[in-house]
């Protein structure tokens, strides 16, 4: 495994190649492989070749190969050449020989220790609760990742590959008396529509979508993963934000800035966090009254009336708080 950290997006497509890393293809002996061709798999991630090694294994040769016909491709059977770095086809235009390079059409699976022990880093699952990610489920496509910290909880987390194939037997799988009652079920690829009721109190999530994107390393937003499991199971998630605010390290992160802001003073942060909570439900100015009452909603007397005395002592604060108006505040997202 690379020492090098993982950027936030070379994850995201690792995540996306994790994801079709369950897909069933055939090799030249009709044999099913299970992986992305390379083809595929090199035009979707900005990793090189020798980088994608250390998350991948090449597992067989595609038996076929999309080849150009005018404006489209089309599928066509490949040979084993004299040279053992490439294969060949037919041309369907000219029915000449033509060469692909070996690589091109090896068949990738993204190992799952590798990818699922970053995503538990992420989470804060400790290494000897990771046990089940040597011990995958429903025909690889089901891995317990251990207990973390979700809001005020411990909870149970799971990871899931290939959803939309194996729903079935995933509610079956989580129907089992012998389970947690309640858990979490992340997702790398696609989550249930919102009319499908989850088993039991089980929250179906999407990883890609738990994942801060606009940060250069990575980090889930665990804010987002504790609404949803506190949700009823047909409500209404909010979608990601450009503006994020972590209420156990006190940190806010907007999109458009490059640094983010660590909050030091609890009233500095309980008034952060209201207008983050605020922002969820698409409130994005506030009074200045109203942010005032939400730092100090447990003091009635001695405390600040403006947003200037409540940020007194704090230079940066101004780079991540908007005035737009006179009395009114907002997060500053230019």
């Amino acid at each position: 495994m690379s020492s090098k950290p993982l950027p936030t997006q070379s994850l995201l497509e690792l995540i996306d190649l994790f994801e079709q890393s369950g897909q069933p293809i055939l090799d030249g002996d009709g044999q099913r492989l299970h992986g992305v061709p390379g083809w595929s798999a090199f035009g979707r991630t900005s990793l090189t070749a020798k980088e994608f090694e250390h998350w991948a294994d090449c597992v067989g040769y595609a038996g076929s190969y999309p080849a150009p016909l005018g404006d489209d491709r089309v599928h066509v059977d490949l040979e084993e050449d004299d040279q053992p770095d490439r294969y060949r086809y037919r041309c369907p235009e000219t029915f000449r020989w033509k060469f692909v390079p070996a690589a091109e059409i090896a068949v990738f699976s993204v190992r799952p220790p590798a990818i699922l022990n970053v995503v538990c880093d992420l989470l804060g699952i400790a290494q000897a609760l990771r046990k089940g990610i040597e011990t995958p489920l429903l025909d690889d496509s089901l891995w317990h990742l251990g207990k973390t910290r979700v809001g005020p909880a411990l909870t149970d987390v799971w990871l899931v590959r290939g959803l939309a194939r194996s729903v079935e037997q995933v509610f079956r799988h989580f129907s089992q008396t012998s389970l947690p009652d309640q858990g979490l079920i992340l997702s790398s690829g696609g989550v249930l529509p919102q009319f499908v009721r989850p088993p039991r109190s089980y929250r179906f999530a999407s990883l890609r979508a738990a994942i801060v994107d606009y940060v250069a390393a990575p980090c889930i937003d665990m804010d987002l993963l504790h609404r949803i499991l506190a949700a009823p199971p047909d409500g209404v998630i909010r979608p990601v934000l450009p503006v994020h605010f972590d209420e156990y390290t006190n940190t806010l992160t907007i999109r458009t800035k490059t640094k983010p802001w660590t909050i030091k003073g609890e009233r500095q942060a309980a008034a952060v966090r209201y207008m983050f909570e605020q922002a969820i439900n698409d409130r994005w100015i506030l009074s200045a009254a109203e942010i005032l009452d939400a730092a100090y909603a447990d003091k009635k007397t001695a405390r600040s009336q403006r947003m200037q005395n409540l940020f007194s002592g704090n230079t940066d604060w101004e780079d991540y708080i908007d005035n737009p108006e006179k009395g009114k505040y907002g997060f500053r997202r230019d």
